[in-house]
């Protein structure tokens, strides 16, 4: 009789929650989504490819279950366009399990996961500082050239035998980053930098657990190697973030000279808190929201450039035309004994084009960032509810012969025009319509250095 009642309970728990995800009216078709896991089951360890095979079955939009929630999927580049770049769409995901009821790092701080006001005016700020920070600035420059120079050092001292390149280069863009925070760089020794990069790296690895833990949250009612894997990327986190707080500290005990600038991102913070010369808000400068910045400058900076960098290297490895034809043009118009900074890149039209040929390629946040719908809107037709995710197919974009002729094939020339000259075309988005603007700007003060450095040095 128990079991029998057991039996009952659980299929009317599944019905309701089966009645639950059911689809709303004119949304977009898409696959079949079964009760509380929705559509996880059918997307395997790389969803993006599930993606794409939905999107030639069911058209540029479409929808689906992350879980119990409704997603919808942009992958054409003049709807993301306009979708994103309306407030209605503009919000963020907050379901971040490893930083719920964590007082630590609360959700909707930081650069990437903030909303509304708060977002406007951070998104101001840092996109002001860091172009005035990074673009054309020697002390910068100087930094990453230096970082550069250690990283071919690294690779001609393995006397041309196999090696993994991915922990030189990522101390090297995680340095660079240090320099653009905290106006320092660390040497490579340091038992602190050591400490910071190991905690990025944990926490990098350990984010697909939010995404299991947000999806399947019945998991932390039991012990289970997911939930063990939140606690501790909860303390990573704490970890990390009190770093930050302690050179927040300093900097905040140290004198900094108005006439030579705002040397970092720290010290400009502390301008604007005590000012509000950028933004008229200054009570909405606080300490939680910068730690909360520092963090995702480091995360996301980190991995994103890092992985581009290593991409860059394989591509470069798979296609010895493309490297002898930039090393030709940098031979040519500047010879080997120089430095290549920022402001050659005007002069350097195709290796420019085949930096963003590997973005395009490559794809390497092929669903980008989602957003998430602040009030119901209208999308081509369909009714999309508030609270809704939605997210631009970046890889679908990409790879789309409506943009691109011949898609799957590396070619560097798509992205130059019949005189040689750079263009963008549209279809582009290696950072989406509405950027992470701390990739961005990091990835063109970083990314561009380095690569440009290796083909540069690859002959020698």
């Amino acid at each position: 009789m128990l079991w029998s009642i057991t039996v009952a309970v659980c299929i009317l728990f599944l019905t309701y929650k089966w009645i639950k995800t059911s689809r709303p009216k004119n949304i977009p078709p898409g696959p079949t989504a079964i009760p509380l896991l929705g559509n996880l089951l059918s997307m395997g360890r790389r969803p993006e490819y599930k993606v794409l095979e939905w999107k030639k079955k069911y058209g540029d939009i479409f929808s689906m279950y992350s879980g119990r929630k409704l997603a919808v999927v942009l992958s054409d580049f003049y709807t993301v366009r306009k979708v994103f770049n309306e407030d209605v769409a503009a919000g963020r995901p907050t379901n971040n399990p490893s930083r719920n009821d964590y007082p630590v790092r609360p959700d909707g701080l930081g650069l990437l996961a903030c909303q509304g006001e708060l977002w406007k005016v951070h998104r101001r700020f840092a996109l002001s500082t860091l172009r005035d920070l990074g673009m054309g600035k020697n002390w910068l420059e100087d930094t990453i050239i230096a970082e550069v120079e250690g990283l071919c050092q690294a690779m001609r001292d393995t006397k041309q035998q196999p090696f993994n390149p991915k922990v030189p280069v990522t101390n090297s863009v995680s340095n660079v980053i240090c320099a653009l925070s905290f106006g320092q760089r660390f040497e490579l020794t340091d038992p602190k930098f050591s400490r910071l990069t190991m905690l990025i790296a944990k926490i990098i690895s350990a984010i697909k657990l939010d995404y299991v833990m947000a999806n399947l949250p019945f998991l932390q009612w039991f012990p289970n190697p997911i939930r063990s894997g939140i606690a501790q990327a909860r303390r990573n986190r704490a970890d990390l973030l009190a770093f930050f707080r302690e050179k927040i500290h300093e900097h905040n005990a140290a004198a900094c000279d108005p006439s030579t600038g705002l040397p970092d991102y720290l010290y400009a913070y502390q301008h604007e808190k005590e000012t509000g010369e950028k933004t008229d808000v200054p009570e909405l400068f606080t300490e939680a929201q910068l730690t909360s910045s520092l963090y995702d400058l480091f995360i996301a900076g980190t991995d994103t450039t890092s992985t581009t960098i290593l991409l860059a290297m394989i591509l470069m490895v798979e296609n010895p035309e493309v490297v002898k034809k930039a090393q030709e043009e940098i031979d040519t118009t500047f010879g080997r004994e120089t430095v290549l900074t920022y402001s050659d890149r005007a002069r350097l039209p195709y290796t420019e084009a085949t930096i963003m040929e590997i973005q395009r390629y490559g794809s390497i946040v092929p669903l980008n960032v989602p957003h998430k719908a602040n009030e119901d809107l209208q999308i081509d037709g369909y009714t999309i509810p508030k609270g809704t995710l939605l997210v631009a197919n970046a890889l679908s974009i990409h790879r789309d012969p409506r943009w691109w002729n011949n898609p799957d094939e590396f070619d560097p020339t798509r992205f130059l025009d019949s005189n040689g000259k750079l263009t963008k075309p549209d279809g582009f988005l290696p950072f989406c319509i509405d950027p992470p603007y701390i990739m961005t700007a990091v990835k063109d003060s970083v990314c561009s250095h380095n690569i440009l450095a290796d083909i540069k040095r690859s002959n020698k």
